[in-house]
């Protein structure tokens, strides 16, 4: 990746949505589990099938526009400035520390490519391959999961938009850095050329299949306005994430909780809204007593406390990060906030798109997911910017 600054920018537009997708489709089928609707066996694989077709269409053009979003916020966004490294602990070590580093551009490998064409095709055929197999992996296991939870008992609300949102996450990272460490040697070949030319093939037919499957063809139309405003909303993250990830070292690896688990957290709490609102519409008279939403948010906010400590607990136990008291105390309160906000924009969000007739399970999640990745990477940069200002000896 460091020889296509692109391909560090694309992450957090791809990541937020694939994200999408597969928590759209946990959402759905969570929805649809608890409705009734896949208790029959026939109706369940018409489902399942035509979800997954449709998710290999939504892969195919996310990843393509994302990116082309990359390659343009690369034309545009410069390199961050040379800065000396500085420590949070006063003190510069061989330890990974939360300290300023030299930024971008590294220096190039002898696979730079020749033109941005080239440049273009490589990081739009990685994305596409990623994001196609990311959904052939976790499309089917979110749907073992949904099917598996209607058997036993468990409420799929609970379980699979989180798990949707960290697999979706960490399967497509993974894919994404390895298809292009496998295709950054072929740059300038026709490879990746032949690549995006068949997984195009390979949507079209998904498109076909999902417009003659009765339970999804009409959703092949609905949801992209969301996932492309999303994407809006990922772009300025990406360039938050470039821009602040050269400055300080941990920062990557600290967003991944104070973005991410705020936003599932609101996940949940979107999918178990849309699935009361659905069963009150259309299945009142069978419809299970809920908990109050302020019970459901109190209980959500106190159970990710732990985990963000627990975390922060980790980094500093393995040596991964030097973290100052000052600056754990100050992260866990801002991540306090991110997700009381993360619940707050959850429960208005889902509430203001019912009231449109728009369903929540298509519309709710991309923006809300986009904008906690945002909203969190801001606050951790808040919480940088915090302690710069608290410790004078720096």
């Amino acid at each position: 990746m460091r020889a296509v600054n692109e391909l560090i920018m694309i992450v957090p537009v791809i990541l937020n949505l694939k994200g999408n997708l597969e928590m759209n489709l946990s959402a759905r089928l969570g929805t649809a589990a608890n409705m009734g609707s896949l208790d029959d066996l026939r109706n369940r694989r018409n489902i399942i099938y035509g979800n997954l077709a449709l998710l290999q269409i939504q892969a195919a053009v996310v990843a393509s526009v994302a990116a082309c979003v990359s390659m343009a916020l690369g034309s545009i966004v410069p390199d961050p400035p040379s800065t000396d490294p500085i420590s949070f602990g006063g003190e510069v070590t061989n330890s990974t520390t939360l300290l300023s580093r030299a930024p971008r551009p590294l220096p190039m490998n002898p696979g730079k490519p020749k033109s941005g064409v080239a440049e273009f095709i490589m990081v739009a055929s990685s994305a596409m391959m990623s994001a196609c197999l990311s959904s052939v992996l976790l499309g089917s296991f979110m749907c073992a999961l949904i099917v598996a939870c209607r058997r036993f008992g468990l409420d799929p609300d609970n379980i699979a938009p989180p798990v949707a949102s960290c697999l979706g996450d960490l399967v497509t990272l993974c894919l994404l850095a390895t298809v292009s460490s496998l295709l950054i040697g072929f740059i300038n070949t026709p490879l990746p050329s032949i690549l995006i030319l068949c997984l195009v093939l390979s949507a079209a037919s998904c498109f076909f299949i999902v417009r003659r499957n009765n339970c999804v063809k009409d959703l092949i139309w609905h949801g992209w306005p969301p996932l492309f405003g999303a994407m809006v909303i990922s772009s300025a993250t990406g360039i938050v994430l470039d821009t602040f990830a050269s400055r300080y070292q941990g920062f990557p690896l600290l967003a991944i909780v104070i973005s991410g688990l705020p936003g599932s957290v609101g996940s949940i709490a979107i999918s178990r809204l849309s699935t009361s609102l659905h069963a009150e519409k259309y299945h009142a008279q069978s419809r299970r007593r809920e908990p109050s939403k302020k019970l459901v948010t109190t209980t959500l906010l106190l159970i990710t406390i732990p985990v963000e400590i627990i975390f922060l607990a980790t980094l500093h136990a393995f040596g991964w990060l030097k973290l100052s008291v000052r600056f754990a105390v100050l992260s866990v309160l801002l991540f306090c906030c991110a997700v009381t906000i993360s619940l707050l924009i959850a429960n208005a969000l889902t509430d203001f798109l019912w009231s449109k007739d728009l369903d929540p399970d298509m519309y709710a999640l991309p923006i809300h997911s986009a904008t906690m990745d945002l909203v969190g990477q801001l606050l951790l940069v808040l919480c940088f910017q915090l302690v710069s200002l608290t410790d004078i000896n720096l």
